[in-house]
C-alpha cells in the first residue's frame, strides 16, 4: 500500500487515484482505491465523487473506471499523438509484412511506455498493451533508446535491476553494458527469448529533425532464428521512414 505524505497536495492525491487503475484491474471500488493509494478513506470517497462529477471517472459495475473526459483530454494534440499519427502509415505497412506485433514506444523515466500496437490474433505472446509499461532494461525499444541515450540514462535504466523472465534474460551489469555498446554499433536491439522463450524482439530508434532519439519502433516475432533476420530489413525501412517524416535526414548529421 502507498503511504500518504503529510501535507500532500490535492493534485498529488488526484494523480494517486488515477494511477490506482492498471491493466489487472480497470474497474475499482472506492474501498479498493483507498487500499491501493493509502489515502484517507473519507477524502478518497469525496475525491472519487468529484472526479465522477467532472467526467474523469465513470461509474461501472459496482465501481468506477477512468472516464471518457480523461481520454478526451489525453487525446488532444500532444507530442505523443503527433508521433503516433506520423508513424501509423509506416507501422501499418510493416505489420502487413511481418504479421506479428508492431509497436511504437517512448521512454518515460526508466520505463518504456507503449503508445501504439498493431497485432495479429495468432501472433506470438506479447505481455504489453497500449498505454502499458515495461522496464526499459528488458524491452528492445528501451535498450535501443538507452544505447543512444546519455550515460546517466543508461545507468538509471540498469540500476532498476532486470526481472528474470527466462533463462535467456541477462542479469549482470557487465552483460548489459556490452549489449548497449553492441546495439549502438549495429543500430538495433535484438532480444531472443528474454521475456518469453518463444519470442524475439527487435527495437530500432526513431529520430527527430535534430537527430535526437525520441522513440522506438519494435516488433515481436517467433524466436526461431529465421524470423528476426527476415523481419529486420522491413523494420529498418519503417523506422527510417518515420524519422524522415519527422524531418531527420542522415546526410545532414
Amino acid at each position: 500500500m502507498k503511504r500518504t505524505t503529510p501535507g500532500e497536495s490535492g493534485l498529488s492525491r488526484i494523480v494517486k487515484v488515477l494511477e490506482a487503475f492498471d491493466k489487472g484491474k480497470s474497474t475499482l471500488t472506492p474501498a479498493e482505491i483507498v487500499r491501493r493509494t493509502g489515502l484517507p478513506s473519507a477524502s478518497t470517497y469525496r475525491l472519487v465523487n468529484e472526479l465522477i462529477d467532472v467526467g474523469f471517472l465513470d461509474r461501472s459495475d459496482g465501481g468506477v473506471q477512468t472516464g471518457v473526459r480523461l481520454w478526451e483530454l489525453a487525446s488532444r494534440e500532444s507530442k505523443t499523438l503527433s508521433l503516433r499519427n506520423t508513424a501509423m502509415p509506416f507501422m501499418e505497412d510493416l505489420q502487413d509484412a511481418i504479421r506479428q506485433h508492431t509497436q511504437l514506444s517512448v521512454m518515460d523515466g526508466t520505463d518504456i511506455l507503449y503508445i501504439e500496437r498493431l497485432s495479429e490474433t495468432d501472433a506470438v505472446v506479447n505481455i504489453t498493451r497500449i498505454a502499458g509499461r515495461l522496464p526499459a532494461v528488458v524491452a528492445s525499444p528501451g535498450l535501443i533508446m538507452a544505447a543512444f541515450g546519455t550515460r546517466e540514462l543508461q545507468e538509471a535504466v540498469l540500476a532498476t535491476g532486470p526481472p528474470k523472465y527466462t533463462k535467456f534474460t541477462p542479469t549482470t551489469t557487465a552483460d548489459f553494458h556490452r549489449l548497449l555498446a553492441e546495439f549502438r554499433r549495429q543500430g538495433y536491439a535484438r532480444m531472443d527469448g528474454w521475456i518469453d522463450e518463444g519470442v524475439s524482439g527487435l527495437g530500432l530508434p526513431i529520430r527527430n529533425a535534430e537527430g535526437s532519439v525520441i522513440a522506438a519502433l519494435s516488433v515481436l516475432v517467433p524466436n526461431d532464428g529465421k524470423s528476426p533476420r527476415m523481419a529486420l530489413p522491413a523494420v529498418q525501412i519503417a523506422a527510417a521512414g518515420i524519422s524522415r517524416a519527422l524531418g531527420w535526414f542522415p546526410k545532414n548529421h
